[in-house]
């Protein structure tokens, strides 16, 4: 399993972190995805054999949200 940090805007709503993280949750391969609006981070553990990173900025950037950086580990 690979993991991949993501940073966004922080978000105000609820609503919207939720979004962010039934979008990613689509993608076949994904283990975990959890959204910290507060600290406009995304955090996601998969399959990197099923899906990349690129699908998976794809999937946040679908949402309406910018990514301004990202770590994978």
């Amino acid at each position: 399993m690979a993991k991949a940090l993501f940073k966004i805007e922080p978000l105000d709503c609820v609503g919207c972190a939720k979004k962010i993280e039934n979008q990613v949750k689509e993608l076949d391969g994904i283990e975990s995805v959890r959204v910290f609006p507060q600290l406009g981070k995304i955090r996601t553990t998969f399959d990197n054999q099923k899906v990349t990173i690129h699908q998976i900025e794809k999937a946040i950037l679908l949402t309406g949200h910018s990514i301004h950086s990202k770590v994978s580990t």
